[in-house]
């Protein structure tokens, strides 16, 4: 036999070994293209993606498609057993959407040794969603802030409390903007539940006990005066109260922080709009990456491949610069020099950082907040 036929026959036999060994680990010899389904961001974060993805794609060795979406449709494909989204980027409220209607969701505490920069998420970021427990399936990927979005040039001393908000809105009548609270996003709805919170409120009570309170009824009459020195009308969606910033007639409203910032960065605000907190709470939440369970185990392999990538300090450390966006693991001192020039640290933030809670408050504040601002 001759040499060259061995080594052929020798290839073909450590091929042939290498592939049985594939299919009896279930490891592939290629690692497996996915998609990344975003139903979380807006126009800020999708363009971050089409510019980080890229890089993972490369680092990673793999295919990564971009997907943004809607979660609605996505709930229904997922019900349907559908398996060709492998990594979904979702908000709080969807994926406890998911959890309650039985979508299954892969553990990712089972497989945390091939996710080590989870280990930098604080467990009690991870435990629960909206008040449900996760059982380890999902983990986030940043942590959502809203604040008080002013500028500088009308308003050098921003108002501390919503009292002096309030006690002050003659010096800014007009030019105090909110989205409706019946608007299709909800900064408004966020806004009033807030203002409710400032004024004593508990939120914790049933929505008729706590409508019968005193500091409620106090708070609802105090927010409807309020209201009357609100530029006029409110407004359908944030782009909308932002385009106002940038010609000047609206100077001061809640809004998340990420959106507000990185529009003044793109020269969508003027240069002078920064963010401040009030000491009580400001809504608060966290986007999430969760994995379904029914994609292939190859596929899961790349899913947690591309979750330890976003959840790395160097990942985290560029959203944190440049979207303004809080990380979602606790690495405070590997972040960027600058980060927190125009936001907050995370100590001076964390205090006031209490999740939304009643959500019969929120719908009611939903179907009946537009009711009471000034016409």
């Amino acid at each position: 036999m001759s040499k060259s036929l061995l080594a052929r026959l020798a290839t073909v036999v450590v091929s042939t070994a290498l592939a049985l060994t594939a299919m009896t680990t279930g490891v592939s010899a290629q690692k497996a293209e996915i998609t990344f389904f975003d139903v979380c961001s807006g126009a800020n974060f999708q363009q971050f993606f089409n510019k980080i993805l890229p890089l993972a794609q490369k680092e990673l060795g793999f295919k990564i498609n971009y997907a943004p979406g809607r979660a609605p449709e996505l709930q229904m494909r997922l019900l349907a057993g559908q398996a060709n989204q492998h990594v979904i980027l979702s908000n709080e409220f969807v994926v406890a959407d998911f959890l309650t209607a039985g979508i299954d969701l892969v553990d990712l505490d089972a497989h945390a040794a091939k996710i080590p920069n989870m280990s930098m998420v604080e467990d009690s970021e991870r435990a629960t969603v909206v008040g449900i427990p996760t059982k380890g399936r999902g983990t986030p990927f940043w942590r959502h802030q809203l604040g008080i979005i002013y500028n500088t040039a009308k308003i050098p001393n921003p108002p501390k409390t919503w009292q002096e908000y309030v006690e002050r809105r003659a010096e800014w009548a007009g030019h105090i903007g909110m989205v409706r609270p019946d608007a299709g996003p909800p900064p408004g709805r966020y806004m009033l539940y807030d203002f409710l919170r400032g004024f004593g409120v508990d939120e914790n009570l049933p929505l008729a006990e706590l409508q019968a309170t005193p500091e409620y009824k106090n708070a609802i009459e105090t927010f409807k005066t309020f209201s009357e020195s609100f530029y006029k009308p409110a407004f359908n969606a944030p782009p909308l109260m932002f385009a106002k910033y940038g010609t000047g007639d609206v100077w001061i409203g809640e809004l998340p922080i990420d959106f507000a910032l990185w529009s003044r960065d793109q020269g969508l605000l003027p240069e002078t709009v920064q963010a401040t907190f009030f000491p009580t709470p400001l809504v608060n939440g966290a986007c999430w990456t969760t994995v379904p369970a029914n994609v292939s185990k190859d596929q899961q392999q790349s899913a947690f491949a591309l979750i330890n990538w976003l959840l790395s300090i160097k990942t985290q450390g560029r959203m944190l610069t440049e979207m303004h966006q809080y990380p979602a693991i606790s690495a405070w001192d590997k972040m960027p020099k600058g980060a927190f020039d125009d936001i907050p640290t995370w100590e001076e933030i964390a205090p006031i950082r209490k999740p939304l809670v009643n959500n019969d408050l929120f719908n009611w504040i939903k179907e009946n907040g537009a009711d009471l601002l000034a016409k």
